[in-house]
Order: structure tokens, then sequence, then C-alpha cells
């Protein structure tokens, strides 16, 4: 027997958060969950639009590039 497990995307999200250097990684990651919930249910099922766990943590680590790049954050 196989059995699949749908990852925690508020903990993914958490961890790779506090790892960039967000302080406040647990509400952000909550934040983002939602977001990421409600943009893929309510926009266009369009091929182009990517919801799923890479383009997430894409979308973290940029954020973590642009924490670092910046002197006010």
């Amino acid at each position: 027997p196989v059995v699949v497990i749908v990852p925690d995307l508020q903990q993914i999200c958490e961890i790779m958060l506090f790892s960039e250097g967000f302080s406040l990684a647990k509400m952000l990651a909550k934040k983002m969950v939602v977001l990421y919930k409600l943009s893929r249910e309510q926009l266009s099922k369009q091929h182009h639009y990517d919801f799923g766990l890479r383009a997430l943590k894409s979308v973290l680590v940029m954020a973590g590039e642009l924490k670092r790049n910046s002197s006010e954050l």
C-alpha cells in the first residue's frame, strides 16, 4: 500500500521564512498560505498560473533575497 500525504504548507512556509531571517515567520506563513489558497480558488484556471509548493517556495526565497538586500526590512 502507498500513502500520499499532503504537505503542511504553513509549516514549510514558517520554517523557510525563519531561515530567511523573518522574525514574524509564523504570522507571515499563515498569511502566505491563505493568500495562495484564495488565489488558487478565485483566479481563473489558466495554465500559466501556478500556486503549488514549488512556486510558493520561490516566492519565499525571493522575499528573503529582498530582505537581505534592503536595509529598511
